[in-house]
């Protein structure tokens, strides 16, 4: 059985990349305080994808690493609005069922346990948020709220 990687370890690595900026263009992401020391409340952003309803937007996330990550999944939540299916049109929780990566999570991470990680960890915070700007991508057609708008339980943040 290969060791696995403390929880604070790999959010560390993963707040490094975030904050060099060393990730994909069209995501970013960083801790939400940095106070945080638990580094369980991120926020990130998602560059629309091109030739669609999305394009030139940039959509909000606020993302929640529990206790078991990376075992199990981030809770994501988009802050700005948008209309796309497995996102929650009242609190724009994404459904991990909607978005192959948070779906299958667990089940990678027990092979990854099991087996000596890649070059590259396919669980992050920058994997789960590139994943769902694809799913964005495949549904780049539907009709969007208005630019900049919110959720209402984020409006007064």
């Amino acid at each position: 059985m290969a060791a696995q990687v403390p929880r604070n370890f790999k959010l560390l690595a993963e707040l490094e990349k975030g904050e060099k900026g060393l990730g994909a263009g069209a995501c970013s992401y960083g801790l939400e305080d940095p106070e945080d020391i638990y580094m369980t409340h991120w926020r990130g952003t998602i560059w629309g994808p091109p030739h669609g309803n999305h394009e030139n937007r940039i959509y909000e996330l606020k993302m929640e690493c529990g206790p078991n990550y990376p075992k199990e999944p981030p809770e994501i939540h988009f802050v700005s609005q948008i209309n796309l299916p497995g996102v929650d049109p009242v609190n724009g929780k994404v459904d991990k069922n909607a978005v192959a990566i948070l779906r299958d999570w667990t089940r990678i991470a027990e092979q990854l346990a099991k087996n000596p990680r890649p070059k590259e960890d396919p669980l992050s915070l920058e994997a789960a948020l590139i994943a769902i700007r694809k799913y964005m991508d495949e549904h780049k057609k539907l009709p969007q709220p208005p630019e900049g708008a919110k959720y209402d339980i984020y409006k007064n943040e």
